[in-house]
């Protein structure tokens, strides 16, 4: 009898310890099941904006190589090919707005709201521009004569960027394709040479000479020997 009750004497000490373990969190600790991970949200849909960018011309519509396309919400940019055409990927389905620019021709834009894959064609207009010509020439004894190989240097005619240097030829003329109305400073350089300003009100503190341009204009420019 008296092995009987220590026998249950040491079983009810072995159990309150247990009971003391998983108290203090001494004892084993059973596995937490984790939630599973949310799912990846879908890819993003995105379309494509394109089209072709023209010009109207005396022999109707032609396409414009070169033209920066500019999508203005995204900021992503496409140049137009040998077609005219351009492409800009990865755009959500919003409204957009499209912004086109090439040297010499007025800025164009446009605007379109897209559900899908997208066409949107920009007509260019070029910038209104005339002909500034003319002869360099020396008064001798014999009369006026021209001046061959004058380096004529404009920084914002010749070209739709401008700085465009072009040089007399045997007859002392110059030609500046590319001009738009208003005032252009020249310099105007031949060893050996200045340029005649009687007045002194021609020439600036930089030595050009000052062309007004009101449609295709003629400027002659004497020089005089040093």
């Amino acid at each position: 009898m008296n092995g009987t009750f220590k026998t249950i004497q040491r079983l009810c000490a072995l159990s309150s310890v247990a009971v003391l373990l998983a108290a203090c969190g001494g004892g084993p600790s059973l596995p937490t099941a984790l939630p599973p991970p949310p799912p990846p949200p879908p890819p993003a849909v995105t379309y494509v904006l394109s089209g072709a960018v023209s010009e109207m011309t005396s022999a109707g519509s032609a396409p414009v190589q070169g033209a920066r396309v500019i999508e203005m919400v995204s900021g992503r940019t496409s140049v137009s090919d040998q077609d005219g055409r351009y492409s800009i990927d990865g755009l959500t389905a919003i409204s957009r707005s499209v912004s086109v620019t090439k040297a010499g021709y007025i800025v164009a834009t446009g605007a379109v709201t897209m559900s899908g894959d997208t066409e949107l064609d920009i007509r260019l207009e070029r910038i209104a521009s005339y002909v500034l010509s003319g002869v360099v020439f020396e008064m001798t004894a014999a009369g006026q004569v021209p001046v061959e190989g004058v380096e004529l240097y404009c920084d914002s005619c010749g070209s739709p960027v401008g700085h465009t240097f072009v040089y007399t030829n045997a007859a002392g003329a110059y030609r500046f394709e590319w001009s738009q109305n208003g005032v252009h400073p020249l310099f105007v350089t031949k060893a050996g040479y200045d340029i005649f300003d009687p007045t002194g009100e021609l020439l600036d503190s930089y030595g050009r000479i000052h062309a007004t341009v009101r449609g295709d204009t003629r400027f002659d420019v004497q020089l005089v020997r040093r």
